[in-house]
């Protein structure tokens, strides 16, 4: 059984997160852990009596809001394989992610990419950038404000070939792809011509990884920066997900380096699925 956390804010980002997760495991048997997140800071202004009044009402708005959600899922669930638990937890989104990850054995993370309030333009919220900096431990999916969810038909997958790739790297990437029916679009995306010794024994070293899926690879001119040379490659393709390993070579590394602006503003068409990188 497949045991996904989606994090819920309430907003339509986030249940819209959420729609993309049931549509991506709609033959799997699943377990969805909604995860409700309030602030747990006591303020040093005010006196203990009034902290903990505020902390209650925020739990209890808390809880009311996850069980009148499951009541709304339970009954519109067109999937017997699938079922709806809440958590709701006083701290940091970080934290609790990470804590609940562990103690619930999460598979897939899967959130949205803002909150009710994000602008428009902004596709990585900070809360984003944080959760994916931040877990080490399995994947995170994330979904655009504005996607329409779909099943996977065409992946893009970003990698210069300079690091050696695992089975169990890639095992969420290539259970995705194999149960989709999906293509694998390998996008070379550097600014060198040819491959070095050890990059060419990478590739077939990926190769072998590949050998029961559709793939093919693909070479990108980089003309302005990585981030847009992919989203542009995405893009001509017609791909439905973007799929990278989170290591420091790779350009999604480079986009947490950017400036501060930048950083929240890489806006894929697609959702992104980001691999942790394992020793």
């Amino acid at each position: 059984m497949k045991r996904i956390l989606v994090p819920i804010d309430f907003s339509d980002n986030a249940l819209n997160a959420l729609e993309y997760a049931r549509v991506l495991f709609n033959n799997e048997e699943c377990t969805f852990f909604l995860l409700n997140v309030y602030v747990s800071n006591r303020s040093v202004m005010l006196s203990e009596e009034y902290n903990d009044a505020i902390l209650g009402e925020m739990s209890d708005e808390s809880e009311h809001e996850l069980e009148a959600l499951l009541k709304k899922l339970i009954k519109n669930n067109d999937h017997s394989n699938h079922e709806f638990k809440a958590i709701s937890v006083p701290d940091t989104l970080l934290k609790a992610i990470n804590s609940v990850s562990a103690s619930k054995e999460i598979d897939y993370i899967v959130m949205g990419t803002k909150g009710a309030k994000g602008a428009k333009e902004i596709f990585l919220g900070s809360n984003t950038v944080k959760v994916i900096n931040g877990i080490n431990r399995c994947p995170v999916i994330v979904v655009p404000q504005s996607y329409v969810p779909k099943t996977p038909s065409i992946v893009a997958f970003s990698t210069n070939f300079k690091r050696t790739f695992h089975q169990n790297e890639l095992a969420p990437l290539i259970e995705i792809t194999a149960s989709k029916g999906a293509k694998i679009n390998i996008a070379r995306i550097m600014a060198e011509e040819y491959l070095t010794d050890k990059q060419n024994a990478n590739k077939e070293i990926l190769k072998s990884l590949f050998q029961n899926l559709d793939h093919i690879f693909c070479k990108i001119d980089v003309e302005n920066s990585e981030t847009e040379a992919l989203r542009d490659f995405a893009m001509q393709t017609e791909s439905d997900l973007i799929a990278l390993v989170h290591h420091k070579q790779n350009f999604f590394q480079k986009l947490m380096e950017e400036d501060v602006v930048d950083k929240i503003s890489f806006n894929s068409p697609v959702p992104l699925l980001i691999l942790p990188e394992l020793k």
